[in-house]
């Protein structure tokens, strides 16, 4: 017991100099204290945490604990001159809306430790139909920690495309996005990962009614990262689609986790990851599909596909459903291994050396993700272009 007690003061010393940020805004300080000392109780997950299993971040942030808190940048451009970007003031957001991915988590920590001691929110509001793509790019440099907070609102009959690039060089980088998508609205984002440090993104969707959100994601992390993708279903007929193409570096660990929640009747959702594994990299895929009682309607689909191109790359897959009433339709698969040694062998006969009879067949798996979209293929290694 003596020794758990000092285990608990050392977290709590190393903690103060986050906690100092508190005071430097005194927006709500009382309930960002409260948050904090929920945070400071349940520390960063481990592997206890079911949906922390596979990826330790208490154990990946050990050296940040005692650093300061540095901001990144977040850039936007090609923005229409009727849409708009700006910092978050005090006065911008209400006690609601500050606190409002508090109160569809419990205990989620790097959720908590963002809405306690991040200092840095920027509001993006699209309130006009863009043809152009925005462009939104969060870069940091550091080496400390940065907990920014990036909150989207597309208002009601919008649509609009977002590419967005997420660099971190260095450091731990806990960023929280929050996609409020208004009525009959459509928001396309195509997010390209190439981080180099630490990197934990939680990404909270808010649908109304008949609204879309799309994600094609690109992720070729160097050292560890961790997306996070909830989508919240509380409008009729909503839609959101995410796919993750993964192509981790070796050594490094890419983490996906997506959990679909719906509240309301017919809405769809569709969720999957293709991993290209080598050497000692590993990917991981978890999905939930969360069908309230009384929703009826509801379509839903999980599909992971994960290619092993070494004996030592390792691919985990966790698809699970909860549902509560029959009106469904939902299937889920699951398939990781090596690459059909008869398709190469099919392409060699055409000429093709091995490399290029393999590269060949992940372009086609690729493809069928990310389509031939420019912005993110100008982003893939050399032998997939």
């Amino acid at each position: 017991m003596k020794d758990l007690k000092v285990l608990v003061n050392m977290a709590s010393f190393e903690f103060n100099k986050i906690k100092e940020s508190i005071n430097s805004n005194s927006s709500y300080l009382d309930r960002r204290e409260e948050i904090f000392s929920s945070f400071i109780n349940n520390g960063f997950p481990n592997k206890r945490n079911e949906s922390w299993r596979y990826f330790d971040l208490a154990s990946k942030s050990k050296s940040y604990v005692k650093k300061n808190i540095s901001n990144s940048q977040i850039i936007v451009e090609n923005l229409h001159e009727n849409n708009n970007f700006y910092d978050c003031l005090e006065n911008n957001l209400s006690s609601e809306d500050y606190f409002k991915p508090c109160s569809y988590f419990k205990n989620e920590s790097v959720v908590d430790l963002n809405i306690a001691c991040g200092n840095q929110i920027k509001i993006l509001d699209i309130d006009y139909t863009q043809n152009d793509p925005i462009v939104v790019r969060i870069n940091y440099d550091d080496t400390n920690i940065s907990l920014p907070r990036l909150i989207i609102n597309v208002s009601d009959n919008v649509k609009a495309k977002i590419n967005y690039i997420n660099k971190a060089n260095d450091g731990f980088l806990n960023l929280l996005v929050e996609y409020n998508i208004g009525n009959k609205s459509e928001l396309n984002v195509s997010r390209i990962n190439s981080s180099q440090g630490l990197l934990v993104e939680t990404n909270l969707v808010f649908l109304l009614n008949q609204s879309t959100f799309e994600m094609k994601n690109l992720s070729l992390p160097i050292d560890s990262s961790r997306l996070q993708l909830f989508s919240n279903h509380i409008g009729e007929r909503s839609t959101c689609t995410s796919k993750t193409i993964s192509i981790p570096a070796e050594n490094s660990t890419d983490d996906i986790l997506v959990d679909n929640i719906f509240s309301e009747s017919n809405c769809e959702s569709v969720s999957g990851v293709r991993a290209i594994l080598d050497k000692d990299s590993v990917c991981t895929f978890q999905s939930m599909i969360d069908i309230h009682n009384s929703v009826l309607g509801s379509k839903a689909e999980q599909d992971c596909k994960g290619f092993l191109l070494s004996d030592r790359a390792v691919m985990n897959a966790k698809p699970q459903m909860k549902i509560f009433n029959d009106d469904v339709i939902c299937k889920h698969g699951a398939t990781i291994g090596s690459l059909d040694e008869d398709e190469i062998f099919y392409l060699r006969t055409r000429g093709l050396d091995r490399k290029k009879a393999i590269n060949l067949i992940l372009d086609g798996h690729i493809n069928s993700y990310i389509g031939h979209e420019a912005f993110l293929k100008e982003f893939l290694p050399e032998e997939y272009t």
